[in-house]
């Protein structure tokens, strides 16, 4: 069995969400209420479960994030914040699929697809069942997900109009909650930790509205 502390951040849909699995294998949880930009509540809030739970930066063993897909600001500040967090401590950090902890929120036993608006006429679009993804994380256009036999689905800001037929699954569980039982499955499944990365690339799967109306050259 794994025994290592390891810290988590995700941010890909509104508030920040942070575990914290310890050696001893107790989970610590905490979400992102304060109103003070990411950028400027993020390190209180980790630093205040680091503490709850008698830890300090180097007692750290790995990191992890949520890399999306999902906001490009929140996962933009995600990894910004691993990046910073990990400049000193050069420790392997877990990628881990924000649709898959969505999925998770839902504690369905059967398929949940995950359906996330990504404008522009494009979704974000997974299937999971527990922490197995039937369908891997992908942008589709709307129309082809019109072509989808409807089936049960979770969202955090899609329009529920948009996909009529379709069983909406809201989520019951917190997403910090929801992380950390993907962290620790995959956690788990783990078999070359120092072949991890030292830092978190966020998937975007799509340009950014700035990068889609950007002058070609």
């Amino acid at each position: 069995m794994l025994r290592k502390n390891i810290l988590a951040l995700d941010i890909a849909f509104g508030p920040a969400a942070a575990c914290l699995l310890r050696r001893d294998g107790s989970i610590l949880t905490a979400g992102g209420q304060d109103e003070r930009p990411h950028s400027q509540a993020i390190m209180p809030l980790l630093e205040g479960l680091l503490k709850r739970g008698g830890m300090q930066w180097n007692d750290l063993d790995m990191l992890a994030a949520g890399i999306g897909p999902g906001s490009f600001t929140g996962l933009r500040i995600a990894a910004a914040s691993i990046a910073g967090i990990n400049s000193g401590l050069n420790l392997p950090v877990i990628e881990l699929s924000s649709l898959a902890i969505s999925a998770l929120q839902c504690e369905s036993e059967k398929a949940v697809h995950v359906i996330e608006d990504a404008r522009a006429g494009l979704a974000y679009c997974a299937c999971y069942q527990g922490n197995k993804a039937l369908m891997q994380d992908c942008c589709m256009s709307w129309d082809d997900i019109g072509q989808l036999e409807p089936e049960g689905y979770t969202a955090q800001h899609t329009d529920k109009e948009r996909l009529s037929g379709w069983l909406y699954l809201p989520p019951s569980t917190p997403r910090p909650v929801a992380m950390s039982r993907l962290l620790l499955s995959t956690a788990r499944e783990l078999n070359d930790i120092e072949s991890l990365p030292r830092v978190a690339t966020p998937a975007y799967l799509i340009a950014s509205q700035a990068e889609r109306h950007a002058p070609q050259n």
